[in-house]
């Protein structure tokens, strides 16, 4: 019995999804604020097994060009990415001033993915806090 040929709809979105935290690294570039990952990575003794943290991760702040054209080299339609609140309200509140080169950060990424064929999904919280907030 030959098996069918299966195939996905055109409109299908194949791609990758990343938090923040982990790639982005940078923790303090560009007035970003501490978070709760900041203050949990952090603790004595660490509560991760290797003592790491997101301080550098991939470093994906500042290489997020290089990754974006990795990511079409791939062949990818579509990307989910979270958004650094302590990187674009830095103390977290509702009236609290908006840091400008974290919102020009996130808009670039999403127009290099725009150029490239790339559609992007944010996410605006994901299990991420400004620790003034706590």
């Amino acid at each position: 019995m030959a098996t069918p040929k299966l195939s996905l709809p055109k409109d299908f979105l194949f791609g990758f999804a990343t938090a923040s935290y982990q790639i982005e690294g940078s923790v303090t570039a560009e007035n970003r604020g501490p978070s709760i990952w900041d203050d949990f990575t952090h603790k004595d003794p660490s509560p991760i097994k290797d003592g790491s943290s997101g301080e550098i991760a991939t470093d994906s702040y500042r290489r997020w060009k290089e990754d974006i054209a990795l990511m079409k080299s791939y062949g990818v339609n579509a990307y989910r990415f979270s958004i650094s609140w302590s990187r674009i309200i830095p103390n977290g509140g509702r009236n609290d001033p908006v840091n400008g080169d974290g919102v020009k950060h996130y808009r670039d990424i999403i127009e290099e993915l725009l150029r490239n064929g790339i559609t992007p999904s944010v996410v605006r919280y994901l299990i991420w806090l400004v620790e003034d907030l706590i």
